[in-house]
């Protein structure tokens, strides 16, 4: 596997080459969802979606995590991302007033059900799908991956602190970017979803929780 510095630079200079790393038998095995993948999302998203799909399989290897199930994850992210407002809320009727106000935001449920429409399985990775809009649940890792690649990979030019992290400490890596998300909004007024202020609590209690230990 290449380092974190060799796999950004991989990824930047062209992110669909990925035989170079990756087994074989993974995009063969995956060519009919890759190939509707293509189909589904605009050109440039089609690169941020193979940037995200292979920092996954990067990060879940690093993290001794099933690196085929994340890269799958990663791949089949945002298929619902270039649908309409009105066909992502059809998919994914709003759960709360920023899901009503931003279609954008159910992106990841629609998606969700879009797959399982299409016949697809996997129930951890449709999990991942749907958590990477909003962060993961808990007991999933690879919701965590997905949601960290998605926000880190470098083709966005930013967090590179936050991907490099998640070589080392995937849950340490969590923490900082669902911290840093809600704390930018939240000082700027902005109503921050209901499911990542969730994971948010859940992330602050067990860090105060742990901080309160002694050994």
């Amino acid at each position: 596997m290449p380092s974190p510095a060799q796999l950004t630079e991989m990824l930047l200079e062209c992110p669909d080459a990925l035989d170079a790393y990756l087994p074989p038998y993974l995009m063969a095995e995956l060519s009919v969802w890759n190939e509707r993948i293509r189909t589904m999302v605009k050109l440039k998203r089609y690169g941020h979606v193979m940037r995200v799909a292979a920092l996954s399989y990067a990060i879940a290897e690093a993290n001794g995590l099933d690196a085929d199930r994340a890269f799958t994850a990663g791949l089949l992210h945002d298929v619902a991302r270039d649908l309409s407002c009105a066909e992502l809320l059809r998919l994914a009727p709003p759960e709360c007033p920023q899901d009503a106000c931003h279609a954008l935001a159910v992106h990841g449920r629609a998606g969700r059900a879009l797959l399982t429409h299409w016949g697809y399985r996997d129930t951890e990775v449709l999990e991942a799908v749907e958590d990477h809009t909003t962060g993961p649940r808990v007991g999933n890792p690879l919701s965590k991956v997905v949601y960290i690649a998605d926000v880190s990979e470098p083709g966005r030019g930013v967090n590179a602190d936050i991907r490099n992290l998640a070589f080392q400490d995937l849950d340490a890596a969590l923490e900082k970017a669902i911290f840093s998300k809600v704390e930018y909004l939240q000082g700027r007024g902005i109503c921050v979803h209901p499911r990542t202020l969730a994971v948010y609590e859940s992330l602050k209690f067990s860090s105060s929780f742990v901080g309160t230990l002694s050994f």
